[in-house]
């Protein structure tokens, strides 16, 4: 697939990718499960300008209680939501240049991007283009098996961090929110899946979910690649 056609798909598939998200994922308490023991390690100042890369409707932005941001994406339905909701709105496609000038912005965000992307090295080095020198880059990056259509790739921890020091970043803490911790999308997995072996695996999750979010939290820790649902990285352009 050329260039021009990756682009095309990306933008045909993303165009109403974020009608009606806004809704569901306030219902499913969404940003909260995943983020809320992690929010507070998240910090930006007011003047900072900051770039939501592939932001979709701002809705991140808002649950980190940060008003004025751009939001950088390919998708129609999600910039005119952001736009709704008072952000600064950029149409672009994040595996190509990005049409921001170079050193323009204090901070950025990569949450739940990079496993959608064939060429996320790209994305990585042009946010590192579009940073100052000594700017913030705030990493969410989900640990779940590639379905080869949305999620094109599984990113284990070391790979992702030897990605982002390629790109120039240099890595200042990475935290977790470890596996089991949305049990309804478990037990979705359980009802719709074909395949004996993975309802059987799927069902040993369950149970797993059910543990304290300490011992879960330690389990994540000491072995992320099995245990950790995300990793969440701070990293600062060199």
């Amino acid at each position: 697939m050329t260039p021009e056609e990756t682009q095309h798909s990306a933008e045909t598939f993303y165009r109403d990718y974020w009608v009606g998200q806004e809704e569901v994922r306030k219902k499913r308490n969404y940003y909260d499960r995943l983020y809320g023991r992690l929010k507070h390690r998240i910090e930006w100042k007011q003047d900072w300008k900051i770039l939501d890369v592939a932001g979709g409707n701002g809705q991140l932005m808002q649950y980190f209680n940060i008003p004025q941001a751009d939001i950088l994406d390919i998708s129609r339905s999600g910039l005119a939501a952001a736009k709704c909701s008072g952000y600064r709105t950029i149409f672009g496609d994040i595996q190509k240049r990005f049409p921001i000038a170079e050193n323009t912005y204090d901070a950025a965000f990569l949450f739940e991007v990079l496993e959608h992307l064939p060429y996320p090295n790209k994305t990585l080095s042009e946010t590192h283009h579009v940073l100052k020198r000594g700017g913030v880059l705030y990493v969410g990056q989900p640990n779940m098996r590639a379905d080869g259509v949305h999620h094109v790739r599984r990113y284990y921890q070391g790979p992702l961090l030897e990605d982002l020091e390629k790109a120039g970043f240099l890595i200042e803490w990475i935290d977790y929110v470890p596996a089991y911790s949305m049990p309804e999308a478990i037990l979705s997995d359980i009802h719709r899946n074909p395949s004996w072996i993975r309802k059987a695996i799927q069902s040993c999750n369950l149970i797993l979910s059910l543990f304290p979010h300490s011992v879960r939290y330690r389990m994540a820790k000491t072995v992320p690649d099995r245990f950790a649902l995300l990793f969440v990285v701070k990293a600062v352009k060199r």
